[in-house]
């Protein structure tokens, strides 16, 4: 009887101490209709060089657009590797935010 007690105590202590996984929240992933798409490697002075025309700016940002191509790009200090500027795209569904 002894024996019986001290196996389901341990059973016990076992299952207390293993992660249960069926009821562990899967984390929630926001996503958004995305109009942006990166422009890696474009920056705006190459896009004034190239014919574009600044139509709205303010501190830290310019919109730039030659016909029907239009661009956001950042106008501040970035880090190594950032993306300097986005094109506009029609909304995708199901991006990251």
């Amino acid at each position: 009887m002894h024996r019986i007690t001290v196996l389901a105590a341990a059973l016990v202590a076992t299952s207390l101490i293993q992660p249960t996984y069926a009821q562990q929240a899967t984390p929630e992933v926001k996503t958004c209709a995305n109009q942006y798409a990166d422009a890696p490697g474009v920056t705006a002075v190459k896009l004034i060089r190239g014919g574009y025309e600044i139509k709205a700016g303010w501190p830290g940002g310019l919109w730039l657009q030659k016909g029907a191509e239009t661009f956001f790009c950042n106008t501040g200090r970035q880090r190594d590797g950032s993306v300097f500027c986005w094109t506009l795209q029609d909304p995708v569904p199901g991006g990251a935010c």
